[in-house]
């Protein structure tokens, strides 16, 4: 099975995501504000209890009040289950300089009683209590003390009962649950209203945009227009955009390679079959009585010979399958020369100073060398259509042997360095195929090596090609 059907049948058996990124969203803004409103509840719930036990004694000190005004300080039993019910208490004491009187007492029950103290309040007392009383429930009564009036060192003494304490507390629960759930939703969906806008929807944009680039990456309708937002989404925006166009440009370099490697099969065997043709003539030439005619005849031998060569290695180039090179120790002098000689007939008008020893070798396959060093030589015989000097040079190195080979002309234009060596991406000739420096730089990398454009302006080019040295 191959690797695509495995990553297929894997991709199978993941569990998929229920939901949209909306609907999560939603459904965790509700949690993360619920989670909120359950962390401000407890000191809310004490709150609360605190404000129940403060007006239970304020009820308190107006029942006092009224027992204290009525004659002799005493009012009948049912005066004081009204008083006492109203103001929801059970028992009214008062300690005046130590002595503690009663003013209003319920009948009697047998229960056990806590103590709050409300004159030295405490908040984490109070949220202890009421987690106490809401989740610990007791039958018990609460001894509430506290001031009897504002600025008097008198002490009212309240007795209240907690299970009306923890009704109340569930009351007002259920009604801060209601109140939270109504909060968190609104709460919610405007935070998800927002987040559509401007992040899920932009997000999903960019999805759709990728899936139909996928499906037809030729068609320019399927790249991106960026929103023009200044933030992280519009830059994303702007390199899946950026990225898009240069996968059409790849593409359109990948179809168009495609078809040389069709047009070249097709003219291949008749190319073939003509240099056949004249192959035959030259072995004549090279058998020639005249020195002169044998020596052009042979020349003429080694070019057909690598004619036949290079029309099946363009045939391979265009398939994107070079040869694997065969590598062996080669004079650079000779190749340099043996190049220009191809790439330069004696009428061109240019001068060649081959400033490389013949004792220089370097590592490589001796066809492609010359492929290399002919194609950026052709380069040069162009750009000095007129004349001018073509001078090579070569640097020793520790590993490496450093070729520069350098024109006096007029240099190429600044719009064409970044293309320079893509397949069809730059030529300063009108006929030029915007090839040769391409297969320059493919063969030079097979080799081990680098091609590289060092300087160019008014005053000429120079490239350098790298290679690895022989030995």
């Amino acid at each position: 099975m191959s690797d695509a059907a495995d990553n297929q049948v894997r991709q199978q058996n993941l569990p998929k995501l229920r939901g949209s990124l909306g609907q999560r969203l939603l459904v965790l803004t509700v949690l993360f504000v619920m989670l909120a409103e359950i962390m401000i509840f407890l000191p809310s719930a004490a709150a609360f209890r605190s404000n129940w036990l403060h007006s239970r004694v304020e009820a308190a000190r107006l029942a006092a009040i009224a027992v204290q005004v009525a004659p002799d300080m005493h009012v009948s039993d049912e005066i004081a289950t009204q008083l006492l019910a109203t103001a929801g208490v059970k028992a009214v004491r008062i300690q005046r300089d130590g002595i503690s009187e009663m003013i209003l007492r319920a009948p009697s029950q047998s229960m056990p009683y806590g103590t709050v103290d409300m004159r030295n309040p405490s908040t984490g007392r109070a949220i202890i209590d009421t987690c106490d009383a809401l989740f610990m429930p007791k039958e018990r009564f609460l001894r509430v003390l506290d001031t009897a009036a504002p600025g008097s060192e008198d002490i009212i003494d309240v007795l209240v009962s907690e299970s009306d304490l923890r009704d109340e507390l569930i009351a007002f629960s259920i009604r801060t649950l209601i109140f939270s759930a109504i909060i968190s939703v609104i709460t919610a969906a405007l935070i998800y209203a927002t987040l559509s806008l401007f992040f899920v929807r932009p997000m999903r944009r960019l999805s759709l945009s990728m899936a139909d680039f996928q499906k037809t990456p030729e068609n320019p309708q399927s790249v991106i227009v960026p929103s023009g937002r200044s933030d992280e989404i519009g830059r994303a925006e702007e390199d899946l955009a950026h990225m898009q166009n240069e996968l059409r440009a790849a593409l359109g370099q990948k179809n168009h390679l495609a078809a040389l490697g069709e047009a070249v099969a097709k003219i291949n065997h008749d190319l073939r079959n003509i240099l056949t043709s004249a192959q035959l003539v030259s072995d004549r030439l090279a058998g020639s009585d005249d020195p002169k005619v044998r020596t052009m005849g042979e020349r003429l031998v080694r070019a057909i010979d690598r004619g036949v060569a290079l029309c099946q290695s363009t045939l391979q180039f265009g398939k994107a399958e070079e040869q694997k090179p065969q590598k062996t120790s080669v004079a650079l002098a000779a190749t340099l020369g043996d190049a220009f000689a191809d790439a330069c007939s004696g009428a061109c008008g240019i001068e060649f100073e081959n400033g490389v020893s013949d004792s220089v070798s370097v590592h490589a396959d001796p066809d492609q060398l010359h492929r290399i060093v002919l194609n950026l030589m052709r380069n040069a015989v162009q750009a000095m259509d007129t004349g001018g000097t073509m001078t090579a040079r070569a640097d020793e190195r520790e590993h490496t042997i450093a070729l520069t080979l350098a024109d006096t002309g007029p240099g190429i234009p600044e719009k064409l360095h970044d293309k320079l060596f893509k397949p069809f991406g730059a030529s300063t000739s009108k006929n030029g195929s915007g090839l040769g420096l391409a297969i320059a730089r493919e063969l030079a990398r097979a080799n081990g090596g680098e091609v590289s454009l060092l300087r160019t302006g008014k005053s000429g080019t120079v490239f350098e090609l790298v290679l690895p040295k022989s030995g």
